[in-house]
């Protein structure tokens, strides 16, 4: 079973929030590509990996609608952690 935290944090000028998985992680080349519409992570020679590479590029759309941010820390092993900023006034 995943282990999924999340966690949010108010500042003076917006929301922070923070998702940590404790999954397989990702590389730093993966980690680049991650939000481009269609990346998926090859997994090598085994085809069990669904979708089609669109979520993550929707949320950074998203997120950019509204003058945030998104970034993502991972090490292989040892999971991720996505930060989305989100500010009061995106004008």
């Amino acid at each position: 079973a995943p282990n999924i935290n999340l966690r949010t944090d108010n500042i003076s000028s917006g929301i922070i929030l923070k998702i940590s998985d404790s999954g397989i992680g990702m590389s730093k080349e993966a980690i680049e590509k991650i939000f481009d519409k269609f990346y998926r992570v090859s997994t090598g020679n085994v085809h069990d990996v669904k979708g089609f590479g669109l979520a993550l590029s929707y949320v950074k759309t998203i997120i950019d609608m509204h003058a945030g941010t998104i970034s993502v820390k991972s090490e292989i092993g040892k999971g991720s952690t996505f930060k989305i900023y989100l500010p009061f006034n995106h004008g």
